[in-house]
């Protein structure tokens, strides 16, 4: 069943599709994009965007691999549109985790549509669910998802994103995807291994104010560490690229702690801080953020930590409940 993709065929995007218009007008009728257009998901005639990140209300919003799975498992997606075009075009930008998972929930559709699913599927479509749309920073019990084999099922992605996005990375790309499909099929057929969290995060920068700077060194399972150690609010540095840029996210643990960790605004702050006249670099949501993956940033962690500190100080300060009166 491994090997190259029958249902699906694979166009690794240089860049994001700038909106829907953008996606309509450059790709075919039975097209899908998994977190490729820098627009809200949905559906618009037979084209389909799964993604979690422009638009929407991030803990409200599925993950794009639960997105599909729901799409092909219910909809039966995949089915309809392979008696009009086989393969379908499915349009990615990078090969994390819940873009290898989206494409194989697309690729194998007809294994989610049997009547009770596969619980080892589920169980890792649901757990990527809920550690994505927390962007990382979601507490889990460590030795469950090693147990259930779900950081052996996601290993091969660790050197992309050590490497970060690059010009003209399709075949790493491809490659990554396909290494994952093929580890979620031994899963499937009772060959899976284990993978230890050997993650260990650098911090960098504790706050007095409730958040912390940390090197990921690379490794995804940083932020699961973090957040088993009690970090709720995150500046991440994922990678410094061979460019000598770097690539950044900024998380906030809970939806209801805006007023005291401001995303956004810190976002906004350290755009005002990059090269002028250059393309925009910092962008998200308000729960989970960052610097352009290709692109990176200019800033230096000190420098990230300089702008940061003042606005979460002040908004930290004015979220603290006033004393009691004497």
């Amino acid at each position: 069943m491994g090997g190259h993709f029958q249902n699906i065929e694979l166009h690794v995007r240089s860049r994001r599709f700038e909106n829907w218009d953008h996606f309509i007008r450059e790709t075919p009728e039975y097209s899908i994009a998994l977190e490729t257009i820098d627009d809200v998901p949905g559906h618009r005639g037979r084209r389909v965007h799964f993604d979690h990140h422009t638009g929407v209300i991030r803990e409200a919003t599925m993950s794009a691999a639960m997105q599909a799975y729901i799409a092909v498992r219910q909809g039966r997606l995949m089915s309809r549109w392979l008696r009009h075009q086989k393969p379908v075009h499915v349009y990615v930008w990078n090969a994390d985790q819940d873009v290898c998972l989206a494409a194989f929930v697309l690729e194998y559709h007809h294994l989610l549509e049997r009547a009770q699913g596969d619980p080892l599927l589920r169980w890792i479509v649901q757990y990527n669910n809920k550690i994505d749309v927390c962007g990382g920073l979601y507490p889990v019990n460590l030795e469950e998802l090693v147990k259930n084999h779900f950081t052996w099922v996601f290993e091969p992605y660790l050197l992309q994103r050590r490497l970060g996005k690059v010009a003209g990375d399709d075949a790493l790309v491809k490659a990554t995807i396909r290494a994952v499909c093929d580890r979620l099929l031994d899963l499937l057929c009772g060959r899976a291994g284990h993978t230890p969290v050997t993650a260990a995060p650098e911090i960098l920068y504790r706050s007095p104010y409730d958040y912390v700077i940390a090197d990921e060194k690379g490794d995804p399972a940083s932020r699961l560490v973090l957040a088993a150690q009690g970090v709720s609010n995150l500046i991440s540095l994922i990678c410094q690229r061979p460019s000598g840029r770097y690539t950044y996210s900024i998380i906030r643990g809970s939806p209801y702690d805006e007023d005291a960790f401001p995303v956004l605004a810190l976002i906004d702050a350290l755009e005002a801080a990059e090269d002028p006249g250059a393309e925009r670099v910092w962008g998200g949501s308000n729960l989970a953020a960052g610097s352009d993956s290709l692109r990176g940033s200019s800033l230096h962690w000190t420098q990230v930590r300089d702008i940061v500190e003042p606005i979460v100080r002040d908004a930290f300060l004015r979220s603290c409940p006033a004393p009691a009166p004497a």
